[in-house]
């Protein structure tokens, strides 16, 4: 083998390994990388690198040394235990795969172990974030009697006579903030306390996996919540799922009450201005009823031919009590 092949094809192992997390094959390692180390090396741009495949002793030489130099460890040297231990802390408190992955990749990242293959890390993150679920959903349901277990599954099952069972109806989300809707959702709210409260089952549970485990319950329709087989998971959603409603129904309720007064505020607001806009409007008229009277007065004419006119201004008006009334209203 020439110098130049091992010195570049462990340059590259070197500068890709950091990044990446993991040794990956030599030739799937970009043309571009390959051409400037080659380039910072003062070697030949198009140098072949080490057959991985045919010098697997020369392969594993070099990764070894990489691993000392960057102090290193490959996956099976304590990895495998590091994703176990963090996997099932942050599965206390999370619950998408992708998260718990990414807390893994992280420990294994700072514990400067190799990465393994995706499919390996997604099998066993898969696998203990079942065995820590099974364990919250028998901590959760353990205490459960038979009559409140009915009573979370009547809620899947359609009322005779109805079209929507309440699991389904428990998902509907409020509408305008009319006192009609105010009165329906105080209605359902005293409905859901009255059910059942779940927050005995769930205080020893992280809020965010209650959360999840409502998003979970939410997401599902009522037929596949029914043939959940796991033991106690069933019973876990629905409980979760009965808590963010009722969380949410009061956030709700309050909201819509926020609103109403928020109307009722701008409506006094613009009240006293539309008052003042229908007084100037009565002050007008009567300054020119006044203007008009003022003016026939001013003539020589006799008492009868004055009286004659005035009660014709007034008539042109609508009259006296019209009038009277207007001069009421702006007085008060």
């Amino acid at each position: 083998m020439r110098p130049d092949t091992g010195h570049l094809s462990l340059a590259i192992l070197l500068k890709t390994r950091p990044p990446m997390g993991y040794f990956p094959a030599l030739t799937e390692v970009p043309d571009q990388i390959c051409g400037h180390l080659a380039q910072q090396l003062g070697v030949a741009e198009h140098t072949r690198l080490v057959d991985e495949v045919s010098r697997p002793a020369t392969s594993h030489r070099y990764r070894t040394a990489v691993r000392t130099r960057l102090d290193s460890r490959p996956f099976f040297e304590g990895g495998r235990e590091i994703v176990i231990t963090t996997v099932r802390h942050c599965a206390q408190t999370m619950s998408d795969p992708a998260d718990l992955i990414s807390a893994a990749v992280e420990a294994l990242v700072q514990a400067k172990i190799e990465l393994p293959a995706f499919s390996t890390l997604d099998r066993l993150v898969s696998t203990l974030r079942q065995e820590v679920h099974k364990t919250l959903y028998q901590r959760i349901t353990g205490t459960l009697s038979d009559e409140q277990r009915q009573t979370l599954d009547a809620l899947l099952d359609v009322p005779e006579g109805d079209r929507l069972n309440r699991f389904s109806r428990l998902k509907q989300t409020p509408g305008p903030s009319t006192l009609k809707h105010v009165r329906e959702w105080t209605e359902r709210l005293a409905a859901l306390d009255g059910l059942l409260d779940p927050r005995p089952f769930l205080k020893d549970i992280a809020h965010t996996q209650v959360r999840q485990f409502a998003a979970e319950a939410a997401a599902l329709e009522s037929g596949d919540l029914r043939d959940v087989c796991w033991p106690g998971r069933r019973h876990a959603l629905l409980l979760s799922f009965l808590h963010q409603v009722q969380s949410d129904t009061r956030d709700q309720l309050v909201e819509m009450f926020v609103r109403r007064i928020r109307r009722t505020q701008q409506a006094a607001l613009e009240r006293p201005h539309a008052l003042r806009e229908q007084h100037r409007e009565m002050e007008e008229t009567l300054v020119g009823v006044f203007g008009q009277v003022l003016h026939h007065a001013s003539g020589d004419r006799n008492d009868t031919d004055l009286g004659r006119s005035v009660r014709q201004v007034l008539a042109d008006q609508g009259g006296i009590e019209a009038l009277g009334s207007q001069f009421q209203a702006v007085a008060a």
